[in-house]
Protein backbone atom coordinates (compact mmCIF):
# COMPACT_ATOMS: atom_id res chain seq x y z
CA UNK A 1 0.00 0.00 0.00
CA UNK A 2 1.56 3.69 -1.17
CA UNK A 3 2.55 6.00 1.83
CA UNK A 4 -0.66 8.49 1.38
CA UNK A 5 -0.23 12.22 -0.27
CA UNK A 6 -0.63 14.29 2.76
CA UNK A 7 0.72 17.70 0.82
CA UNK A 8 -2.08 20.99 0.51
CA UNK A 9 -0.18 22.83 -2.13
CA UNK A 10 -2.32 23.84 -4.97
CA UNK A 11 -0.71 21.21 -7.20
CA UNK A 12 -2.30 18.55 -4.85
CA UNK A 13 -5.29 19.97 -4.71
CA UNK A 14 -5.28 19.74 -8.50
CA UNK A 15 -4.44 16.64 -8.34
CA UNK A 16 -6.99 15.49 -6.25
CA UNK A 17 -9.88 17.97 -7.72
CA UNK A 18 -9.39 17.44 -11.74
CA UNK A 19 -10.24 13.76 -11.64
CA UNK A 20 -13.04 14.34 -9.44
CA UNK A 21 -14.61 16.83 -11.73
CA UNK A 22 -14.48 14.66 -14.49
CA UNK A 23 -16.17 11.74 -13.28
CA UNK A 24 -18.81 14.38 -11.94
CA UNK A 25 -19.50 15.07 -15.80
CA UNK A 26 -19.31 12.06 -16.61
CA UNK A 27 -22.19 11.32 -13.70
CA UNK A 28 -23.63 14.35 -15.26
CA UNK A 29 -23.72 13.01 -18.77
CA UNK A 30 -25.47 9.41 -17.70
CA UNK A 31 -28.49 11.43 -15.96
CA UNK A 32 -28.82 13.71 -19.34
CA UNK A 33 -28.98 10.79 -21.36
CA UNK A 34 -31.22 9.17 -19.42
CA UNK A 35 -33.75 12.48 -19.18
CA UNK A 36 -33.12 12.52 -22.58
CA UNK A 37 -34.13 9.45 -24.06
CA UNK A 38 -37.01 9.63 -21.38
CA UNK A 39 -37.96 12.55 -23.05
CA UNK A 40 -37.62 10.93 -26.32
CA UNK A 41 -40.61 8.32 -25.21
CA UNK A 42 -42.90 10.67 -23.67
CA UNK A 43 -43.27 13.52 -21.05
CA UNK A 44 -45.33 10.83 -19.20
CA UNK A 45 -42.30 8.63 -18.38
CA UNK A 46 -40.34 11.97 -18.30
CA UNK A 47 -42.08 13.03 -15.17
CA UNK A 48 -42.13 9.45 -13.56
CA UNK A 49 -38.59 9.03 -13.96
CA UNK A 50 -38.17 12.53 -12.13
CA UNK A 51 -40.23 11.42 -9.06
CA UNK A 52 -38.64 7.93 -8.83
CA UNK A 53 -35.10 9.05 -9.36
CA UNK A 54 -36.06 11.53 -6.72
CA UNK A 55 -37.44 8.75 -4.32
CA UNK A 56 -33.85 6.33 -4.70
CA UNK A 57 -31.90 9.83 -3.88
CA UNK A 58 -33.35 9.83 -0.59
CA UNK A 59 -33.00 6.18 -0.16
CA UNK A 60 -29.38 6.92 -0.64
CA UNK A 61 -29.30 9.42 2.78
CA UNK A 62 -28.48 6.35 4.04
CA UNK A 63 -25.01 5.75 2.53
CA UNK A 64 -24.21 9.88 1.89
CA UNK A 65 -24.31 9.77 5.97
CA UNK A 66 -21.81 6.58 6.64
CA UNK A 67 -19.69 7.60 3.44
CA UNK A 68 -19.75 11.10 5.23
CA UNK A 69 -18.52 9.70 8.73
CA UNK A 70 -15.78 7.36 6.87
CA UNK A 71 -14.56 10.21 5.25
CA UNK A 72 -13.92 12.21 8.41
CA UNK A 73 -12.33 8.52 10.00
CA UNK A 74 -10.03 7.73 7.04
CA UNK A 75 -8.98 11.04 6.19
CA UNK A 76 -8.05 12.56 9.85
CA UNK A 77 -6.53 8.87 10.14
CA UNK A 78 -4.62 9.48 7.25
CA UNK A 79 -3.44 12.70 8.28
CA UNK A 80 -1.99 11.42 11.45
CA UNK A 81 -0.28 8.50 9.66
CA UNK A 82 -2.78 5.71 11.05
CA UNK A 83 -2.91 3.30 8.15
CA UNK A 84 -4.28 0.57 9.68
CA UNK A 85 -6.79 2.26 11.03
CA UNK A 86 -7.99 4.03 7.65
CA UNK A 87 -7.80 0.58 6.32
CA UNK A 88 -10.21 -0.86 8.83
CA UNK A 89 -12.75 2.01 8.50
CA UNK A 90 -12.81 1.43 4.59
CA UNK A 91 -13.45 -2.25 4.85
CA UNK A 92 -16.08 -1.31 8.06
CA UNK A 93 -17.50 1.49 5.27
CA UNK A 94 -17.55 -1.31 2.29
CA UNK A 95 -19.33 -4.18 3.96
CA UNK A 96 -21.74 -1.96 6.21
CA UNK A 97 -22.97 -0.09 2.43
CA UNK A 98 -23.76 -3.43 1.43
CA UNK A 99 -26.02 -4.65 4.23
CA UNK A 100 -27.86 -0.96 4.21
CA UNK A 101 -28.57 -0.76 0.76
CA UNK A 102 -29.92 -4.73 1.98
CA UNK A 103 -32.08 -3.30 4.21
CA UNK A 104 -33.17 -0.02 2.52
CA UNK A 105 -34.03 -2.23 -0.54
CA UNK A 106 -36.22 -4.53 1.12
CA UNK A 107 -37.98 -1.50 2.92
CA UNK A 108 -38.23 0.21 -0.40
CA UNK A 109 -40.11 -2.56 -2.53
CA UNK A 110 -42.00 -3.61 0.25
CA UNK A 111 -43.91 -0.22 1.11
CA UNK A 112 -42.88 1.16 -2.99
CA UNK A 113 -46.61 1.45 -3.74
CA UNK A 114 -47.31 3.72 -0.29
CA UNK A 115 -44.46 5.65 -1.11
CA UNK A 116 -45.10 6.88 -4.47
CA UNK A 117 -48.98 7.51 -3.36
CA UNK A 118 -47.88 9.49 -0.62
CA UNK A 119 -45.45 11.40 -3.07
CA UNK A 120 -48.80 12.43 -4.84
CA UNK A 121 -47.73 10.91 -8.10
CA UNK A 122 -50.31 11.43 -10.39
CA UNK A 123 -52.68 8.82 -11.58
CA UNK A 124 -51.76 9.09 -15.56
CA UNK A 125 -47.99 8.32 -14.56
CA UNK A 126 -48.84 6.18 -11.62
CA UNK A 127 -48.36 2.78 -13.30
CA UNK A 128 -45.15 3.72 -15.01
CA UNK A 129 -43.38 5.05 -11.96
CA UNK A 130 -44.17 1.68 -10.30
CA UNK A 131 -42.68 -0.53 -12.80
CA UNK A 132 -39.69 1.98 -12.83
CA UNK A 133 -39.06 1.96 -8.52
CA UNK A 134 -38.96 -2.24 -8.51
CA UNK A 135 -36.65 -2.18 -10.70
CA UNK A 136 -34.92 0.59 -8.93
CA UNK A 137 -35.15 -1.25 -5.67
CA UNK A 138 -33.42 -4.10 -7.15
CA UNK A 139 -30.45 -2.08 -8.07
CA UNK A 140 -30.26 -0.02 -4.77
CA UNK A 141 -27.43 -2.36 -3.13
CA UNK A 142 -25.64 -2.50 -6.00
CA UNK A 143 -25.93 1.64 -5.90
CA UNK A 144 -24.98 1.69 -2.01
CA UNK A 145 -21.31 -0.16 -2.67
CA UNK A 146 -20.86 1.93 -5.62
CA UNK A 147 -21.24 5.03 -3.89
CA UNK A 148 -19.28 3.78 -0.78
CA UNK A 149 -16.13 2.51 -2.33
CA UNK A 150 -16.13 6.10 -4.77
CA UNK A 151 -15.98 7.88 -1.18
CA UNK A 152 -13.09 5.71 -0.29
CA UNK A 153 -10.77 6.13 -3.09
CA UNK A 154 -11.54 9.88 -2.40
CA UNK A 155 -11.42 9.82 0.62
CA UNK A 156 -7.95 7.97 0.09
CA UNK A 157 -6.65 10.51 -2.21
CA UNK A 158 -6.67 7.54 -5.17
CA UNK A 159 -9.41 9.71 -7.45
CA UNK A 160 -7.81 8.25 -11.20
CA UNK A 161 -8.97 4.42 -10.90
CA UNK A 162 -12.40 5.32 -9.92
CA UNK A 163 -12.77 7.58 -12.90
CA UNK A 164 -11.71 5.06 -14.90
CA UNK A 165 -14.29 3.08 -13.59
CA UNK A 166 -16.57 5.79 -13.97
CA UNK A 167 -16.08 6.41 -17.24
CA UNK A 168 -16.45 2.11 -18.42
CA UNK A 169 -19.85 2.70 -16.67
CA UNK A 170 -20.57 5.29 -18.56
CA UNK A 171 -20.05 3.77 -21.77
CA UNK A 172 -21.70 1.15 -20.95
CA UNK A 173 -24.76 2.60 -19.86
CA UNK A 174 -24.87 4.99 -23.04
CA UNK A 175 -25.15 1.99 -25.19
CA UNK A 176 -27.45 0.67 -23.32
CA UNK A 177 -29.65 3.69 -22.59
CA UNK A 178 -29.77 4.50 -26.24
CA UNK A 179 -29.95 0.78 -27.47
CA UNK A 180 -32.42 -0.73 -24.85
CA UNK A 181 -34.48 2.42 -24.21
CA UNK A 182 -35.14 3.59 -28.24
CA UNK A 183 -33.94 0.59 -30.18
CA UNK A 184 -30.80 2.02 -31.32
CA UNK A 185 -27.67 -0.31 -32.49
CA UNK A 186 -30.29 -3.14 -33.54
CA UNK A 187 -31.52 -3.67 -30.30
CA UNK A 188 -34.61 -4.20 -28.95
CA UNK A 189 -36.71 -0.81 -28.24
CA UNK A 190 -38.06 -2.02 -24.32
CA UNK A 191 -39.15 1.89 -23.70
CA UNK A 192 -38.71 2.72 -20.02
CA UNK A 193 -37.95 -0.26 -19.07
CA UNK A 194 -34.86 -0.39 -21.19
CA UNK A 195 -33.66 2.87 -19.35
CA UNK A 196 -34.57 1.46 -15.59
CA UNK A 197 -32.35 -1.98 -16.88
CA UNK A 198 -29.94 -0.14 -18.02
CA UNK A 199 -29.16 1.88 -15.04
CA UNK A 200 -29.25 -1.42 -12.96
CA UNK A 201 -26.74 -2.69 -14.91
CA UNK A 202 -24.60 0.02 -14.58
CA UNK A 203 -24.38 0.27 -10.93
CA UNK A 204 -23.69 -3.62 -10.77
CA UNK A 205 -20.60 -3.02 -13.12
CA UNK A 206 -19.51 -0.06 -11.21
CA UNK A 207 -19.71 -1.72 -7.90
CA UNK A 208 -17.74 -5.09 -8.57
CA UNK A 209 -14.79 -2.92 -10.52
CA UNK A 210 -14.50 -0.31 -7.43
CA UNK A 211 -14.39 -3.29 -5.12
CA UNK A 212 -11.59 -5.16 -7.11
CA UNK A 213 -9.58 -1.92 -7.49
CA UNK A 214 -10.17 -0.85 -4.19
CA UNK A 215 -8.71 -4.60 -2.81
CA UNK A 216 -5.76 -4.29 -5.22
CA UNK A 217 -4.60 -1.26 -3.45
CA UNK A 218 -4.54 -2.91 -0.45
CA UNK A 219 -7.07 -0.99 1.42
CA UNK A 220 -9.75 -3.29 1.29
CA UNK A 221 -8.26 -6.76 2.37
CA UNK A 222 -8.98 -9.72 4.86
CA UNK A 223 -6.51 -8.99 7.10
CA UNK A 224 -8.06 -5.49 7.91
CA UNK A 225 -11.28 -6.47 8.93
CA UNK A 226 -11.73 -4.52 12.03
CA UNK A 227 -12.72 -7.19 14.79
CA UNK A 228 -15.67 -6.50 17.12
CA UNK A 229 -13.11 -5.42 19.92
CA UNK A 230 -12.02 -2.72 17.23
CA UNK A 231 -15.32 -1.45 15.80
CA UNK A 232 -16.59 -0.65 19.76
CA UNK A 233 -13.71 1.31 19.99
CA UNK A 234 -13.86 3.17 16.19
CA UNK A 235 -17.55 3.13 15.42
CA UNK A 236 -18.52 5.77 17.65
CA UNK A 237 -16.66 8.61 15.85
CA UNK A 238 -17.77 7.22 12.48
CA UNK A 239 -21.27 7.01 14.12
CA UNK A 240 -20.75 10.75 15.87
CA UNK A 241 -20.08 12.01 12.10
CA UNK A 242 -22.76 9.96 10.67
CA UNK A 243 -25.94 10.02 12.70
CA UNK A 244 -25.72 14.90 12.11
CA UNK A 245 -25.30 13.74 8.42
CA UNK A 246 -27.64 10.98 8.09
CA UNK A 247 -30.30 13.34 9.96
CA UNK A 248 -28.97 16.17 7.13
CA UNK A 249 -29.65 14.07 4.11
CA UNK A 250 -33.09 12.97 5.59
CA UNK A 251 -33.68 16.44 6.08
CA UNK A 252 -32.76 17.60 2.90
CA UNK A 253 -33.95 15.09 0.36
CA UNK A 254 -36.97 14.81 1.95
CA UNK A 255 -37.56 18.29 1.31
CA UNK A 256 -36.71 17.79 -2.48
CA UNK A 257 -38.98 15.40 -2.20
CA UNK A 258 -41.98 17.81 -0.43
CA UNK A 259 -40.77 20.17 -3.40
CA UNK A 260 -41.66 17.78 -5.89
CA UNK A 261 -44.94 16.97 -4.29
CA UNK A 262 -45.86 20.61 -4.01
CA UNK A 263 -44.72 20.82 -8.12
CA UNK A 264 -46.77 18.25 -8.87
CA UNK A 265 -49.98 19.44 -7.10
CA UNK A 266 -50.11 22.58 -8.79
CA UNK A 267 -53.37 24.07 -9.93
CA UNK A 268 -52.40 23.84 -13.49
CA UNK A 269 -49.83 21.86 -15.76
CA UNK A 270 -48.29 19.70 -13.35
CA UNK A 271 -47.22 16.92 -15.38
CA UNK A 272 -45.02 19.79 -17.25
CA UNK A 273 -43.86 21.22 -14.41
CA UNK A 274 -42.83 17.79 -12.93
CA UNK A 275 -40.94 17.20 -16.09
CA UNK A 276 -39.63 20.49 -16.23
CA UNK A 277 -38.05 19.90 -13.12
CA UNK A 278 -37.05 16.58 -13.65
CA UNK A 279 -35.05 17.73 -16.62
CA UNK A 280 -34.06 21.26 -15.10
CA UNK A 281 -32.04 19.34 -12.01
CA UNK A 282 -30.58 17.19 -14.39
CA UNK A 283 -29.23 20.19 -16.42
CA UNK A 284 -27.77 21.63 -13.17
CA UNK A 285 -25.96 19.10 -12.87
CA UNK A 286 -23.54 20.22 -15.36
CA UNK A 287 -22.97 22.80 -12.52
CA UNK A 288 -23.64 21.14 -9.26
CA UNK A 289 -21.51 17.84 -10.05
CA UNK A 290 -18.31 19.93 -10.55
CA UNK A 291 -19.29 21.66 -6.96
CA UNK A 292 -20.10 18.36 -5.54
CA UNK A 293 -16.09 17.55 -6.44
CA UNK A 294 -14.71 20.75 -4.66
CA UNK A 295 -17.39 19.11 -1.88
CA UNK A 296 -14.92 15.87 -1.70
CA UNK A 297 -12.00 17.77 -2.18
CA UNK A 298 -12.41 20.14 0.61
CA UNK A 299 -13.36 16.97 2.43
CA UNK A 300 -10.26 14.94 2.56
CA UNK A 301 -8.47 18.12 2.32
CA UNK A 302 -9.17 19.49 5.34
CA UNK A 303 -9.66 16.16 7.03
CA UNK A 304 -5.62 15.60 6.67
CA UNK A 305 -4.69 19.17 8.07
CA UNK A 306 -7.36 18.53 11.27
CA UNK A 307 -5.69 14.84 11.73
CA UNK A 308 -2.35 16.13 11.63
CA UNK A 309 -2.92 18.78 14.19
CA UNK A 310 -3.00 21.85 11.79
CA UNK A 311 -6.14 23.59 12.26
CA UNK A 312 -5.17 26.98 10.45
CA UNK A 313 -3.50 24.96 7.21
CA UNK A 314 -7.52 23.44 7.42
CA UNK A 315 -9.16 26.85 7.29
CA UNK A 316 -6.79 28.23 4.86
CA UNK A 317 -7.58 25.29 2.14
CA UNK A 318 -11.11 25.20 3.02
CA UNK A 319 -11.62 29.16 2.14
CA UNK A 320 -9.16 29.14 -1.06
CA UNK A 321 -11.58 25.89 -2.21
CA UNK A 322 -14.64 27.60 -1.88
CA UNK A 323 -13.55 30.71 -3.53
CA UNK A 324 -12.42 28.98 -6.68
CA UNK A 325 -15.22 26.62 -7.21
CA UNK A 326 -17.76 29.86 -6.75
CA UNK A 327 -15.84 31.43 -9.47
CA UNK A 328 -15.72 29.00 -11.68
CA UNK A 329 -18.52 27.97 -11.69
CA UNK A 330 -20.16 30.91 -11.85
CA UNK A 331 -18.51 31.74 -14.62
CA UNK A 332 -19.55 28.52 -16.51
CA UNK A 333 -23.37 29.58 -15.58
CA UNK A 334 -23.08 32.58 -17.35
CA UNK A 335 -21.45 30.79 -20.57
CA UNK A 336 -24.93 28.71 -20.44
CA UNK A 337 -27.32 31.94 -19.99
CA UNK A 338 -28.07 32.60 -23.18
CA UNK A 339 -28.90 28.71 -24.37
CA UNK A 340 -31.50 27.76 -22.19
CA UNK A 341 -34.10 27.45 -24.60
CA UNK A 342 -31.50 25.41 -26.71
CA UNK A 343 -30.64 22.88 -23.45
CA UNK A 344 -34.86 22.79 -22.92
CA UNK A 345 -35.14 22.02 -26.59
CA UNK A 346 -32.82 19.03 -26.23
CA UNK A 347 -34.23 17.53 -22.71
CA UNK A 348 -37.90 17.55 -24.42
CA UNK A 349 -40.02 17.83 -27.17
CA UNK A 350 -43.06 18.70 -25.70
CA UNK A 351 -43.53 23.18 -25.62
CA UNK A 352 -45.42 22.98 -22.23
CA UNK A 353 -42.23 20.52 -20.71
CA UNK A 354 -39.67 23.61 -22.41
CA UNK A 355 -40.83 26.41 -20.95
CA UNK A 356 -40.66 25.12 -17.82
CA UNK A 357 -37.04 24.03 -17.67
CA UNK A 358 -36.13 27.39 -19.00
CA UNK A 359 -38.35 29.07 -16.07
CA UNK A 360 -35.88 26.60 -13.96
CA UNK A 361 -32.94 27.62 -15.44
CA UNK A 362 -33.55 31.12 -15.16
CA UNK A 363 -33.72 31.22 -11.50
CA UNK A 364 -31.13 28.55 -10.71
CA UNK A 365 -28.66 29.61 -12.77
CA UNK A 366 -28.67 32.63 -10.86
CA UNK A 367 -28.32 30.87 -8.08
CA UNK A 368 -25.16 29.10 -9.09
CA UNK A 369 -22.78 31.02 -6.77
CA UNK A 370 -24.38 31.13 -3.48
CA UNK A 371 -25.52 27.47 -3.91
CA UNK A 372 -21.85 26.05 -5.23
CA UNK A 373 -20.31 28.19 -2.11
CA UNK A 374 -22.68 26.86 0.29
CA UNK A 375 -22.03 22.83 -1.52
CA UNK A 376 -18.83 23.32 -0.84
CA UNK A 377 -18.75 24.23 2.70
CA UNK A 378 -20.71 21.58 3.51
CA UNK A 379 -17.36 19.51 2.63
CA UNK A 380 -15.53 21.50 5.34
CA UNK A 381 -18.06 20.70 8.06
CA UNK A 382 -17.64 16.86 6.75
CA UNK A 383 -13.80 16.52 6.99
CA UNK A 384 -14.00 18.06 10.21
CA UNK A 385 -16.25 15.57 11.59
CA UNK A 386 -18.99 19.26 12.24
CA UNK A 387 -22.35 17.34 10.12
CA UNK A 388 -24.08 19.01 12.88
CA UNK A 389 -23.82 22.59 11.34
CA UNK A 390 -25.17 20.90 7.90
CA UNK A 391 -28.25 19.46 9.78
CA UNK A 392 -28.96 22.70 11.50
CA UNK A 393 -28.51 25.02 8.20
CA UNK A 394 -29.26 22.87 5.54
CA UNK A 395 -32.81 21.91 7.08
CA UNK A 396 -33.34 24.99 8.62
CA UNK A 397 -33.63 27.00 6.07
CA UNK A 398 -35.37 24.09 3.44
CA UNK A 399 -38.38 23.49 5.19
CA UNK A 400 -38.06 26.91 7.32
CA UNK A 401 -37.97 28.96 4.18
CA UNK A 402 -38.05 26.99 0.81
CA UNK A 403 -40.97 24.75 1.11
CA UNK A 404 -43.18 27.43 2.87
CA UNK A 405 -42.06 30.05 0.40
CA UNK A 406 -42.48 27.85 -2.39
CA UNK A 407 -45.94 27.17 -1.62
CA UNK A 408 -47.12 30.87 -0.73
CA UNK A 409 -45.46 32.01 -4.15
CA UNK A 410 -46.56 28.28 -6.29
CA UNK A 411 -49.88 27.72 -4.98
CA UNK A 412 -51.37 31.23 -3.72
CA UNK A 413 -49.99 33.85 -4.80
CA UNK A 414 -48.35 33.11 -8.63
CA UNK A 415 -49.80 29.31 -9.16
CA UNK A 416 -47.03 28.01 -11.48
CA UNK A 417 -43.89 26.23 -11.10
CA UNK A 418 -41.94 29.81 -11.33
CA UNK A 419 -43.25 30.52 -7.57
CA UNK A 420 -41.49 27.54 -6.32
CA UNK A 421 -38.21 28.50 -8.24
CA UNK A 422 -37.93 31.51 -6.63
CA UNK A 423 -37.93 30.66 -3.79
CA UNK A 424 -35.02 28.00 -4.32
CA UNK A 425 -33.14 30.94 -5.53
CA UNK A 426 -33.65 33.14 -2.22
CA UNK A 427 -33.22 29.92 0.78
CA UNK A 428 -30.08 29.51 -1.46
CA UNK A 429 -28.62 33.24 -0.70
CA UNK A 430 -30.01 32.81 2.98
CA UNK A 431 -27.64 29.01 3.29
CA UNK A 432 -24.47 30.43 2.10
CA UNK A 433 -24.70 33.86 4.46
CA UNK A 434 -25.23 31.35 7.46
CA UNK A 435 -22.35 28.83 6.15
CA UNK A 436 -19.96 31.39 5.76
CA UNK A 437 -20.86 32.59 9.56
CA UNK A 438 -19.63 29.64 10.42
CA UNK A 439 -16.85 29.06 8.55
CA UNK A 440 -15.08 31.71 9.86
CA UNK A 441 -16.11 32.39 12.82
CA UNK A 442 -16.89 29.23 14.44
CA UNK A 443 -14.48 26.72 15.70
CA UNK A 444 -15.21 23.52 13.36
CA UNK A 445 -12.39 22.30 13.70
CA UNK A 446 -12.80 20.80 17.82
CA UNK A 447 -15.08 18.22 15.72
CA UNK A 448 -12.03 16.33 14.41
CA UNK A 449 -10.85 13.14 16.29
CA UNK A 450 -7.87 14.25 17.82
CA UNK A 451 -9.07 17.22 19.35
CA UNK A 452 -12.13 14.87 20.89
CA UNK A 453 -10.19 12.84 22.91
CA UNK A 454 -8.81 14.31 26.07
CA UNK A 455 -5.28 12.45 25.62
CA UNK A 456 -3.38 13.10 22.50
CA UNK A 457 -2.93 10.41 19.74
CA UNK A 458 0.17 8.86 20.96
CA UNK A 459 -2.38 7.68 24.09
CA UNK A 460 -5.03 6.21 21.93
CA UNK A 461 -6.70 2.85 23.28
CA UNK A 462 -4.47 0.10 21.09
CA UNK A 463 -7.72 -1.04 19.08
CA UNK A 464 -8.51 2.20 18.22
CA UNK A 465 -4.98 3.27 17.17
CA UNK A 466 -4.84 0.46 14.83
Amino acid sequence: MPKPDLSTSPRAVWRLTWPQMLMMYLVFFMGFITVWVAGRISADVQAALGMVTQCAVFLMAVIMAVSSGATAAVSQSLGALRLLRAQRYVSATVIGSLGLGLLMALIGWLFGDDILRLLMVPESILPIARELWQVTMLALPAQYVYSATGVMFRATRQVLPPLWVAAVVCAANLVACLGFGLGWFGLPACGYMGLAWATFGAQCLGAVCNCLLLARSGYLQRRALPSLRWLKAGLPYLLRVALPAGAAQIVWQSGYLTLFVLVASLPADSVNALAGLTAGLRAEALLFLPGMAFNMSVAVLVGNSLGAGQPAEAKRVALNMVGVAAVLMSLMAAALWPFRREIAELLSQEPGTQAQIISYLTYNLLSTPFSIASTVMGGIMIGAGATQYNLMIYGGTFWLVRLPLGWLLGHKLWGTASGVFVAMLFSQCLQTGIMLYVVLFRDWARFAMNRLRKTPPQGEKPALRA
